[in-house]
């Protein structure tokens, strides 16, 4: 996958998922959550673990969207419930969220 263009794999209970970080996701995500595009990283400081699992899961959405295909994502909750029962993956979550959203230059913005 494409760090630099938002897209990334992860594996969830032993499927593989594609997602794309970009506006769409991100206003999908704001819409869902009722949150303003300029309060969403006080949304993520405030709640990470909610805010990485929605971010990831709302990039998967998208990228089946972008690709014209069916996402066969769990129910939100449920995707939850597995990122953060998977402590590597979610881990790995927060990798690739922080990076999309976060200047390199910029270590002190990547602390959540």
């Amino acid at each position: 996958m494409n760090n630099f263009r938002g897209e990334f794999e992860i594996k969830l209970n032993g499927k593989k998922f594609k997602g794309k970080l970009s506006m769409n996701a991100l206003r999908m995500l704001c819409k869902q959550e009722n949150i303003e595009l300029d309060k969403l990283h006080d949304w993520m400081n405030k709640d990470p673990m909610t805010g990485v699992c929605a971010m990831t899961y709302h990039a998967i959405k998208n990228k089946s969207l972008v690709d014209g295909k069916k996402s066969e994502l769990p129910l939100f909750e449920r995707f939850c419930a597995l990122a953060l029962d998977d402590v590597e993956q979610f881990e790995e979550m927060s990798k690739l969220v922080l990076e999309q959203l976060m200047p390199e230059d910029d270590e002190d913005s990547k602390k959540v």
